[in-house]
């Protein structure tokens, strides 16, 4: 599952608990979570917290589509 991210604006703790959840939820489906065209702001905070480490990051959707379908 492929998250495009760069309608987001803002993030604060709240929005990463979500990003949090969604992730718990797709990985006990089975299914890899990433998330693209992550805005600075929100790649800070989650270098910062660890979550990093959780979350495939891509810059594009097309890089993100790209490493699945291969």
């Amino acid at each position: 599952m492929v998250l495009d991210l760069s309608g987001v604006s803002f993030c604060d703790s709240a929005g990463l608990n979500v990003l949090l959840g969604v992730w718990r939820q797709v990985e006990e489906g089975g299914v890899v979570l990433a998330l693209a065209c992550v805005p600075e702001p929100l790649r800070r905070i989650l270098e910062m917290t660890g979550a990093d480490q959780l979350f495939r990051v891509y810059d594009t959707v097309t890089e993100a589509e790209a490493v699945f379908a291969g």
